[in-house]
């Protein structure tokens, strides 16, 4: 793998746990497929798959919202497609994150921003990430 890439997957990890404050407690696991394990306890894991949007910044607003949400529903079907590949580790979840490094939301909700995806995954949890303030938002269909 690509050390610069492995870098910069593991930076984006550490800021992601920094700013979910439920992320769990573990022993963090550098991975291929998915790209981090966190050993939780002997017997408890969870997979943690990153991808990152098309483009780095995105500034949404009533007009550009459907092309965004294009976007995130793009990335979430590529990595949808090799969730068996990444179940091969037998963690007992699988989460996905995308990140792009900035998303500004201006006249809408940012808090709804997901609200109107109905995705069906078979992802445990899916979370869309910014990196440049830290925001974490869930995707409506994650299990608690």
């Amino acid at each position: 793998m690509n050390s610069s890439k492995s870098i910069q997957e593991r930076i984006v990890l550490d800021r992601f746990r920094q700013s979910f404050r439920d992320f769990p407690s573990g022993r963090i696991i550098k991975s291929e497929s998915p790209d981090f394990l966190i050993r939780i306890s002997p017997k408890k894991s969870i997979g943690i798959e990153l991808t990152s949007l098309s483009k780095a910044t995105y500034t949404i607003n009533s007009t550009s919202a459907g092309s965004f949400l294009q976007d995130l529903t793009s990335s979430l079907i590529k990595k949808e497609e090799k969730l068996a590949i990444y179940q091969k580790n037998r963690a007992n979840e699988y989460w996905l994150v995308i990140y792009a490094d900035s998303i500004e939301v201006k006249g809408l909700e940012s808090e709804n921003l997901l609200s109107g995806l109905n995705l069906n995954s078979g992802f445990d949890r899916i979370f869309l990430f910014e990196l440049f303030n830290g925001i974490v938002w869930k995707f409506p269909h994650s299990r608690e």
